[in-house]
């Protein structure tokens, strides 16, 4: 069964929320990362931050926004995005 995921528009054209059914951290928590070592933290957070083209994240409880690098096009990132909640996000 597939899972769902919301896909969120934000402010900025690099930056998009991805909604997902269950909680990744405890209510209120977050987890930012922007290098490999905050990545480690989360099995999620490593994976999103493996994918070529992705900048940065940021998750809190049943959200993730994905920064991607701003010369790489949301069309390349964003299907291996979701591939990747998907599969980690069980």
């Amino acid at each position: 069964m597939s899972k769902s995921i919301t896909v969120i528009p934000t402010r900025s054209e690099h930056t998009i929320t991805f909604k997902v059914e269950k909680y990744l951290l405890p209510h209120g928590k977050s987890l930012p990362f922007s290098e490999p070592d905050a990545a480690k933290l989360h099995p999620m957070a490593q994976a999103l931050f493996a994918i070529s083209g992705v900048n940065s994240g940021w998750m809190m409880a049943d959200e993730i926004m994905i920064t991607k690098e701003t010369d790489v096009r949301w069309a390349t990132v964003k299907p291996k995005v979701m591939e990747t909640i998907r599969a980690v996000h069980h």
